[in-house]
């Protein structure tokens, strides 16, 4: 508690001003100089930092590089994403971690006002007395930030104020999230009647996609149009919308199994459907009907000669 305690009040003590910043999904990286820090230990030099931070759920993942392990030479770690201002990446509001680059704790804060108001937490600390530190929190309070830079600093444990070396600001870049909806495929076709399906393909991320293609599968007794389609590219919150003719003819499967793919660069959004088959007189697909046959079944008792009877085919 004591060690949370201190970390509170220096991040607390960062001096930081109202500004705005675009929302969104961020990945922000950066390298910085070995050997530039004010103090010779290579655990008090950074070489390299980033973080992602997923606004719609909280989610915050960061790293620290330093450029050898802190032994007896500690500090504490300070990586935050805040919103840029004249003066640099010191605006609020501002979410990142804290930790003493020696000890398995970390925490989170998320700082509101100039003051350094804002709820904290623990956070999880997957390396501690390691070169590269990491660390990771989800929490509703970490939401819904406007943020748009991160910066990275070592400093003399209890003095905030005496930064051995910092990394950044570096900007933090919106990425684009590619997902797809398919409507229309079900319950069941006729043969040789062709179905509209209607791919949707929505952008839930914060920047454009590249060009989208989306591409549709092969499969006996299946025609698609179109079967492939070329696609711009989908700004962040939009969405784009395609038309496919599907027909399964009589030799196609009872089920046939399609991938549908979109693709934009490395994304990559993948449906399998399974396309049913209703065939003549009930045959074929899942929701056919149980067939049934007329058969003489002898009396086992003798009182008569025996019954036509409907069972099972």
């Amino acid at each position: 508690m004591q060690r949370r305690s201190a970390y509170l009040l220096a991040a607390a003590a960062i001096c930081l001003a109202p500004a705005t910043a675009a929302q969104g999904n961020f990945v922000a990286s950066t390298a910085d100089p070995a050997g530039d820090a004010i103090d010779p230990s290579a655990g008090r030099d950074i070489i390299g930092a980033s973080m992602s931070y997923d606004r719609r759920s909280g989610e915050l993942i960061g790293a620290v590089q330093l450029r050898g392990v802190p032994d007896a030479a500690r500090a504490f770690l300070s990586l935050f994403a805040g919103t840029r201002t004249a003066t640099g990446c010191n605006g609020v509001p501002a979410v990142g971690f804290g930790s003493y680059s020696d000890e398995f704790g970390a925490s989170w804060k998320r700082i509101d006002e100039a003051g350094g108001g804002g709820p904290g937490g623990d956070a999880e600390k997957l390396a501690h007395r390691d070169a590269v530190q990491r660390f990771e929190a989800t929490d509703g309070e970490l939401a819904g930030r406007r943020v748009d830079c991160v910066i990275a600093t070592a400093s003399e444990p209890g003095n905030p104020a005496n930064v051995y070396d910092s990394a950044g600001p570096v900007e933090l870049v919106g990425q684009p999230a590619l997902s797809m909806r398919v409507r229309g495929a079900g319950p069941s076709f006729k043969p040789d009647r062709p179905r509209k399906l209607r791919i949707t393909l929505p952008n839930t991320g914060d920047a454009a996609t590249g060009p989208v293609r989306l591409r549709l599968g092969r499969a006996r007794g299946l025609r698609t149009k179109p079967a492939k389609k070329a696609l711009g590219a989908i700004g962040p919150g939009g969405r784009r919308t395609v038309i496919v003719r599907v027909t399964l003819r009589g030799r196609a499967r009872d089920a046939t199994k399609v991938k549908v793919t979109a693709s934009a660069g490395a994304l990559i959004a993948r449906e399998k459907l399974t396309l049913r088959l209703r065939r003549p007189g009930g045959g074929g697909g899942a929701d056919r009907p149980a067939q049934t046959c007329a058969r003489w079944l002898p009396d086992p008792f003798g009182d008569s000669g025996g019954s036509l009877t409907l069972v099972p085919c």
